[in-house]
Parts: structure tokens; C-alpha cells; sequence
């Protein structure tokens, strides 16, 4: 499970130290310090919260998040300016130590498929930051065609190829598939052993990328247009011997 080998907290130890965080913590203010990496950490190690835990801007704050029917609720939230995405105690502990029906489903291929994809995305988000500096309010939405103004709730889209097929791409250039490319360095900062290579992933996407700025709501619902990785650029580790397996350093 990702927050045992991260953390090495069992679930019952995860859930008590989010929950004293959350705890000594009042609506409103601002999480910092050790409480404020952990959770950064924990939301970099998922997909729902991974491209926005990852922005170097975000910060955490203690909201009231009014919920159907009027309830409010004590909830964590990931904040970049006007964008902000709450975090559900239950889902981030679910993603992070899933139940066993789901873990049994993911692959040891699947695993470092994904642990591959989050440290190239997170190696190019300087580059997506430049772009955002650059923009000048208001402008179109690249989805939708509406204007965005300043205050509004924006991403910072991967436009004409999505960031997985970009990254797709960037490995059969090279001939190699996901299971050939050894990670090292912590949970939260994962790069290429071969720093080479790594170097080339980063000139490749800054050389290939095109971006656009489009609602955060919106960007959300497109996805990646439906592309899907092929499922032969995974791997395999079956050929491996069980010192082959050590893929992180």
C-alpha cells in the first residue's frame, strides 16, 4: 500500500495523525511545516489530488465546505490561487491504503507504471508554472469558449496531445518500455536513475507541449480525451529475477 511503503504508518496510525492535523487546525487557517508536507506528500501519491499537491504554489488550508443540503463540514484544502480542491479525509485515506479488492487489481506493472507518470509530471511542472505566468486575463477557454477572468477557478491544460500520450511517446522514442526505467529519490521527488535520460524527458516535453488555460472544473471532466496508454509500453517484470525488482533507490 502507498502510505505504508511511504510513510510506514499502518492505516489505523495514518488515520490518527490526519485526524489530529485536521483536529489542531481552525476554519480558515493555514497548515505549514511538517503537518503541511504530509499532506502534500499523501495528495502527491494520488491521482486525484497528485497535479495540484504537485504545483510548487499550492498551499493547505482548513475550510467549512458546504456540502448537499447545507451541511458544513471540516475539510482540508489544496489551494493555488482561486482554484482550490478540498480533500476528503475518507477518499485520501481510501486511495492511499485501499481496500484489499482494489490493491489485488493493480499489477506490480501498474504500480510503477503510475510512480513513473507522477515523477515526469512532477519534473516538467516548473515548465507549466512559466506558462502560467505568461497569461494575460482575460482570455478564452481552450474547452469551453468562455472568457476567464481574473478570480476564476483555472488549470493549465495539455492541449493537442494529452501529458500521457507526451510521456508515452517519450519512452518508445527511446525504445524502452515503463518496467526498463529505474526510479530513485523519495516518495514525494521520485527522478530517473539514469539522469541522462531523465534530462532528454524534460528538453522532449518542454519541445513537444503545448498548454492552454481552461477552467479547472472543465479540465477535469475532459480528462485526457480519451487516450489510454498501450498496454505494451507497460512491461513486464515476469522475466525479472527478485534483484530486478528493486526498481527504487
Amino acid at each position: 500500500m502507498l502510505g505504508k511503503t511511504t510513510f510506514d504508518l499502518n492505516k489505523g496510525e495514518y488515520t490518527e495523525k490526519l485526524g489530529k492535523i485536521i483536529g489542531n487546525h481552525r476554519s480558515g487557517s493555514r497548515i505549514i511545516g511538517e503537518p503541511a508536507e504530509f499532506i502534500l506528500r499523501s495528495c502527491r501519491l494520488t491521482e486525484h489530488w497528485g497535479k495540484l499537491g504537485g504545483d510548487p504554489e499550492t498551499k493547505i488550508y482548513m475550510r467549512n465546505v458546504e456540502l448537499a443540503g447545507g451541511r458544513k463540514v471540516k475539510m482540508l484544502s489544496l489551494e493555488r490561487g482561486a482554484t482550490k480542491q478540498p480533500i476528503a479525509k475518507a477518499k485520501l485515506i481510501e486511495a492511499l491504503y485501499p481496500t484489499k479488492k482494489t490493491a489485488t487489481t493493480a499489477t506490480a506493472e501498474e504500480k510503477h507504471f503510475n510512480m513513473v507518470k507522477s515523477a515526469m509530471r512532477n519534473a516538467v511542472q516548473y515548465q507549466l508554472k512559466h506558462f502560467r505566468d505568461t497569461i494575460k486575463l482575460p482570455c478564452v477557454c481552450a474547452i469551453t469558449g468562455k472568457a476567464i477572468r481574473l478570480g476564476m477557478k483555472t488549470d493549465i491544460d495539455h492541449c493537442g496531445m494529452p501529458f500521457s500520450e507526451l510521456a508515452d511517446r517519450f519512452i518508445a522514442s527511446k525504445n524502452l518500455k515503463y518496467t526498463d526505467i529505474i526510479l530513485m529519490g523519495p516518495p514525494s521527488g521520485k527522478s530517473y536513475r539514469d539522469k541522462q535520460l531523465w534530462g532528454e524527458w524534460i528538453a522532449f516535453h518542454m519541445a513537444h507541449a503545448r498548454y492552454a488555460l481552461v477552467f479547472a472544473s472543465a479540465n477535469r471532466s475532459k480528462g485526457s480525451d480519451g487516450y489510454a496508454t498501450p498496454l505494451e509500453l507497460y512491461g513486464s517484470f515476469k522475466a525479472e529475477t527478485a534483484e530486478d525488482l528493486s526498481l527504487d533507490f
